[in-house]
C-alpha cells in the first residue's frame, strides 16, 4: 500500500517510509537508555544514604546526577559535531550503564558521587546525541 501526499500525488511519487530499521533500533535504544536511567533514580539515593553518606547523602548523590546532566547538555553539541551522532550515543548509553557496577564493589560516597557524575553525563549525551540522530533518521519530508 503506497501513501502519498497531496503534492505528491500529483506527480506519482510515493512518501519515504517514517519508520525504517534504524529507526526501530534507535526506539529500542530509547527503551533502554530510559529504562536503565529510572531504575537507579530513586534507589540511588537511597543507597547513598545507608552506605554511611550520612542524611545529606541522598541530596548529594541526586544534585550530583543533575549538575552532570545540565553541564553534559551542553558539550554535548560539540561532541556530537566532532564523533557523530551515533558514537556519541554510544558513548552516552555506556557511561549510563557501566558505571553502575562499581557499586557492586565499593559502597563509599565518593564512589557514589562518581558514578551519579558519569551516569548523568551518559544521560546528557545520549538525551542530546539521540534526539538529533532521530531527528536525522526522519526523512526530511516527514518531519512535522
Amino acid at each position: 500500500m503506497t501513501t502519498t501526499t497531496a503534492s505528491a500525488a500529483g506527480s506519482g511519487r510515493a512518501r519515504p517510509p517514517l519508520v525504517t530499521w534504524a529507526l526501530l533500533v534507535r526506539l529500542v535504544s530509547l527503551f533502554g537508555c530510559t529504562t536503565g536511567f529510572n531504575l537507579l533514580l530513586s534507589a540511588v539515593p537511597l543507597y547513598a544514604q545507608e552506605s554511611g553518606g550520612g542524611e545529606h547523602a541522598a541530596g548529594l548523590a541526586t544534585g550530583a546526577l543533575m549538575f552532570a546532566t545540565v553541564v553534559g547538555e551542553l558539550a554535548t553539541p560539540s561532541l556530537t559535531a566532532r564523533f557523530g551522532h551515533r558514537w556519541a550515543l554510544a558513548a552516552g548509553l555506556v557511561l549510563l550503564g557501566a558505571p553502575t557496577l562499581a557499586l557492586a564493589w565499593t559502597g563509599g560516597m565518593a564512589a557514589v558521587v562518581a558514578v551519579c557524575l558519569l551516569r548523568g553525563l551518559g544521560f546528557a549525551v545520549a538525551l542530546v546525541a539521540g534526539g538529533a540522530l532521530t531527528a536525522a533518521l526522519i526523512p526530511a519530508e516527514r518531519r512535522g
